[in-house]
């Protein structure tokens, strides 16, 4: 079960980041490519950390919700998927805006 369900968060924590990184190329038009480099840099840096880790923990979360409650495995990983997922997109949402800030710092301070 475990496995399954850092499968499903990782995936789909990765589609959200290819869909997000293709909107900040977009919003970096016009950067230079020395400006533009740290944000990809710290957007794909981001993107690889939060699959990982909220896989990871997305699968810890759905065992101990499985052993606590009367859900089973399948409505525990259920709603860790669910959670966790939405969780990642909030935080690649974030990284997104940061990754422009950087842009725009770098452009300025040089």
């Amino acid at each position: 079960m475990r496995v399954i369900v850092f499968v499903i968060i990782a995936l789909v924590q990765l589609a959200a980041a290819v869909v997000i990184f293709f909107m900040l190329l977009l919003g970096l038009n016009g950067f230079s490519e020395r400006d533009a480099t740290p944000s990809l840099i710290f957007f794909i840096a981001l993107s690889v950390a939060c699959a990982l880790g909220l896989g990871g923990a997305g699968a810890f979360a759905a065992k101990r919700i499985a052993a606590k409650k009367s859900l089973g495995g399948v409505g525990a990983s259920a709603i860790s998927v669910l959670g966790f997922s939405v969780l990642g997109a909030v935080i690649l949402a974030g990284g997104f805006f940061a990754a422009l800030v950087i842009a725009t710092v770098m452009h300025e301070w040089k």
